[in-house]
């Protein structure tokens, strides 16, 4: 094929982008164009040179790269041509030179209601402020003292931290895990049954991975946390909304959605976002349902250690005699969420699967920060954080709630608040809860709307404060706040 006499290219020695960039793609467009086809000769280097104005060094470098990725080919002693194949067919390479938008490769049905699931209220900036949920009391935490034990783990750390630990997790953690369980949540388990995790999120993965084939129903509480849902959908499960109301999932009603369910995933002794309690009849119906379908339970155990009065309530995993449960917890509410550790405890006839689960996978979080976590509860560094959060968390929570009567007593109604950094609320009027959500954030607050958290059919219009993350001292200025917003709202 005859020689291309120019390129009809004109480089910006101005522009950030190298030269020899330039002459590269400037080039490579032409050819997936069609504008330089096949086999065509190129100009040599010298005459390339000469052309753009540039050195040839400059040229040579761009027509190597070219090379290099099968645009051209270029011999010893002969010319350089367009390479006579292409990996784009010659039909599509005079559409390419038209812009066109992609809808890019295909997702999955799970990836698609992936995408589409709610992430609940938008966040204002970084920081944390009235009324974010789930942040726990930073301005609290002992940040110096747990940054000398870090510092002291660091200093000591042996070969096989270094190596990346145990799959499972750090040894001294898990036994320092199971033994704070046992006496904290009424949790039996014995070490081997601990496994670590990157947090409450890797853990419901894990656990869904496991438990699922695709399209299996798994029971979710409705209203109920979103994260679960978007485990469920990740894992290819099918989510089956089931009721809550004052004494907890609706057990019956789970039975009658989905009775041959391979998951039931819930938060028995604080339910979020409604913070309602798991009786003790509906805690043995799950159970049974459970042992006879060999159902999974999963219990996510977020925040209940913060009971505001009297010992926490027993885990759910302590009544389980047939090995359905399957327990998680998490040290980012309790500590601060830049940790990102937790643990699940699996029961005896399950701790064999999640142990070849890990067996090829790298220790799910760093394991300094495992081994420093470790030696903060062996020293009961974390046992008295909590003490001391409890009543924290019990002042707060009665600092909003006084808030709330004051001023937003009209349109809000509170519910009981005796666990955790949350509390929810009903809107007394015909309002649109995700209306107020967006006009307090056009002011400043952050709520959460009710609404967001329903899987099925919303049956209740309201919203969700943090507490945990807020000075006391600052409620009223977020609820005097929020009064506007409900104002604007209406």
């Amino acid at each position: 094929m005859d020689a291309a006499t120019s390129l009809l290219l004109r480089l910006d020695s101005r522009a950030s982008t190298p030269l020899h960039e330039q002459l590269f793609e400037g080039v490579r467009t032409r050819i997936l164009s069609g504008a330089l086809p096949p086999g065509l000769r190129l100009p040599s280097s010298r005459q390339l040179a000469v052309e753009l104005d540039v050195a040839r060094s400059t040229v040579l470098q761009a027509l190597d790269a070219l090379a290099a990725e099968g645009y051209v080919v270029a011999r010893a002693g002969s010319s350089t041509r367009v390479a006579p194949e292409l990996p784009i067919a010659p039909e599509d390479r005079a559409r390419s030179a038209a812009p066109r938008v992609s809808r890019g490769p295909r997702l999955a049905s799970s990836a698609r209601a992936l995408k589409s699931s709610p992430v609940g209220a938008p966040r204002l900036g970084a920081a944390p402020r009235a009324f974010r949920p789930g942040v726990p009391a930073l301005d609290l935490f002992p940040t110096a003292l747990w940054g000398r034990t870090v510092t002291r783990v660091h200093a000591r750390a042996s070969t096989g931290l270094l190596d990346g630990g145990d799959p499972a997790g750090h040894a001294p953690l898990r036994e320092a895990i199971a033994a704070h369980v046992a006496t904290s949540r009424g949790v039996r388990c014995v070490p081997e049954q601990v496994f670590v995790t990157a947090g409450t999120q890797q853990a419901f993965d894990e656990v869904l991975r496991l438990a699922l084939d695709p399209g299996d129903a798994v029971w979710l509480e409705d209203p109920g946390y979103p994260g679960a849902r978007r485990a469920v959908l990740a894992a290819g499960g099918r989510p089956v909304p089931v009721p809550v109301d004052a004494e907890g999932l609706d057990v019956g009603a789970g039975i009658a959605r989905a009775a041959r369910a391979r998951v039931a995933l819930v938060a028995p002794s604080h339910q979020y976002p409604l913070g309602v309690t798991l009786s003790l009849a509906r805690r043995m119906a799950l159970l049974q349902w459970a042992e006879r379908t060999r159902a999974w339970i999963l219990e996510d155990d977020y925040d209940s250690e913060f009971r505001h009065r009297g010992r926490p309530l027993t885990a759910l995993q302590g009544l389980d005699e047939a090995g359905c449960v399957v327990y998680v917890g998490t040290f980012s509410k309790a500590m601060f969420p830049g940790l990102r550790l937790g643990f699940l405890v699996a029961p005896p006839p399950l701790v064999d699967a999640f142990a070849a689960a890990r067996a090829s996978t790298i220790a799910p979080a760093s394991s300094l920060e495992q081994a420093a976590l470790a030696v903060f509860l062996a020293e009961g560094h974390f046992g008295r954080h909590l003490r001391r959060m409890r009543v924290a968390y019990r002042e707060r929570g009665e600092a909003l709630l006084e808030a709330l009567r004051a001023d937003c007593s009209g349109a809000l109604t509170p519910r009981p608040c005796d666990t955790g950094m949350q509390v929810s609320a009903s809107l007394t009027s015909p309002l649109s809860d995700l209306r107020v959500r967006d006009e307090a954030a056009r002011l400043g607050v952050e709520v959460a709307a009710l609404s967001d958290y329903f899987l099925g059919r919303r049956r209740e219009s309201g919203l969700v404060f943090g507490f945990g993350g807020v000075r006391p001292e600052a409620f009223r200025a977020g609820t005097r706040t929020l009064a506007r917003a409900l104002e604007a709202a209406r």
